[in-house]
């Protein structure tokens, strides 16, 4: 069960520029990442969203967002076909 609850947090690891930001990111096996934060951009999303998303090429190119997900389903259904992340399809998510 606690992979349900806890896919988000084991799937990315927590950048934190000081003064700045701090973000979830996920680096990819072709360089390609991702930055996850809250809707200010700012710092880490509250548990259950609202979240907003960026995806980035391994040369720091922007590939798709960035996108504003109202929750945890929204997001895993967003990254499903982009990442390699372990996503729970059990709706308890």
């Amino acid at each position: 069960m606690r992979f349900y609850i806890n896919w988000l947090e084991r799937g990315f690891r927590v950048v934190h520029t000081p003064g700045i930001a701090r973000a979830y990111m996920r680096i990819e096996n072709d360089g390609d990442f991702f930055v996850l934060t809250d809707l200010g951009g700012c710092d880490l999303p509250q548990r259950n969203g609202p979240f907003q998303i960026t995806q980035f090429s391994k040369d720091d190119q922007v590939v798709d967002g960035p996108m504003v997900l109202d929750s945890r389903l929204g997001l895993a259904a967003w990254l499903r076909s982009r990442c390699t992340i372990p996503i729970p399809t059990d709706p308890r998510m």
